[in-house]
């Protein structure tokens, strides 16, 4: 069974993912913060680490280049909105591999982890 780190700090969203991510049959860990985060990364070595682009006391991009640093195969993926494209540019050159919009459907949730995972997710 596949890890995954949900890293969020909203308690429904944080549910919501994971219910998702269980249903299809994942191993899901859930970090609210950056430094929780990274200790959870290092102890459970996830396969993809999904990360919400807006966490409060914690600069995402930082946390991002963080995970990297720690592994280079680890799949990561960002949550985030429309606008934040900027944002979203920079964390991909930082080493995140995916993005997906909010809102998004559960169906497309999954197939996007599903491909992140695919093409990385080792420690």
């Amino acid at each position: 069974m596949q890890r995954i780190l949900v890293i969020y700090d909203d308690p429904a969203s944080q549910a919501i993912l994971r219910e998702i991510l269980e249903s299809a049959g994942y191993d899901v860990t859930v970090a609210p913060c950056g430094p929780i985060a990274m200790n959870d990364c290092l102890t459970t070595k996830p396969g993809l680490v999904v990360l919400d682009i807006w966490l409060p006391g914690t600069l995402t991009q930082n946390l991002c280049r963080q995970i990297r640093d720690k592994s280079k195969n680890v799949s990561l993926l960002v949550l985030t909105v429309i606008s934040d494209v900027e944002e979203v540019v920079t964390l991909l050159k930082l080493g995140a591999d995916g993005y997906i919009t909010k809102p998004f459907s559960p169906l497309e949730f999954v197939a996007r982890v599903r491909a992140a995972i695919r093409y990385g997710g080792t420690w």
